[in-house]
């Protein structure tokens, strides 16, 4: 592909993004770059649930800071513990850290750690686990519902789930009662970084929750907010 063929294509990527900013704040949904959106009715009341929440949590810390939430991050990575509890005693009663992956079932899976990107998974398929030098250990895995009597909420404002890959079995076995509790849902997909998955897997996971009641809305065909009508 030539130059200007290149730069025409991300000039078109970037028009049906700024398209679909648009479309979202109609909706009144607020939007953070690069690709995040989610609807702004939040408070100090709300509960949000930060699945893959990384070292910086900066998902949580950024929805404290604006609204005052109460937030679970969610990491069962190791390396990123100290880090989490300095979080928790910056933000206390605010942010708490749960050491667990969210799965499609209980129980005690392989965490693959890299030691060299941030991000680990659940998969040892995963381009990370593949390509860098990774340690490995057991966790403990729990399912939404698990989950929601860990933290012991019944409701959830917000919902993100950046899992490296774990989203698929996860999304492609809950059933729309277990996603009752959820206000809303905000999906990154990781077809990008497994190859066994593709961007049909994501689309048909994304039509899948849309029949439980859920709107649907992307800026980036990547990542997805999941939400209820007012």
């Amino acid at each position: 592909m030539n130059v200007i063929a290149r730069a025409t294509r991300r000039i078109g990527r970037e028009l049906n993004k700024f398209s679909r900013v648009r479309r979202a704040r109609r909706e009144g949904l607020a939007y953070v770059p690069p690709n995040f959106v989610y609807r702004p009715d939040l408070s100090t009341e709300s509960v949000v649930i930060d699945g893959g929440c990384s070292y910086q949590a900066d998902f949580s810390v950024s929805l404290i800071r604006r609204y005052g939430v109460r937030a679970f991050g969610v990491d069962p990575t190791r390396k990123h513990s100290a880090a989490l509890r300095e979080l928790e005693a910056q933000h206390p009663g605010r942010f708490v850290h749960v050491p667990c992956a969210i799965a499609a079932a209980d129980g005690v899976l392989t965490f693959n750690e890299s030691r060299t990107n941030e991000s680990g998974s659940l998969l040892e398929d995963h381009v990370n686990v593949i390509q860098d030098e990774t340690t490995s250990y057991d966790v403990k895995a729990v399912t939404l519902e698990s989950l929601l009597r860990c933290i012991g909420v019944d409701t959830v404002d917000l919902l993100k789930l950046d899992l490296e890959g774990a989203e698929y079995e996860l999304l492609d076995s809950v059933t729309g009662e277990q996603l009752r509790p959820f206000k809303q849902v905000f999906v990154e997909f990781h077809h990008h970084a497994v190859s066994r998955f593709q961007e049909t897997d994501s689309l048909r996971i994304v039509r899948r929750i849309t029949e439980f009641g859920f709107n649907a809305i992307s800026v980036d065909d990547h990542n997805y907010l999941f939400y209820r009508a007012r």
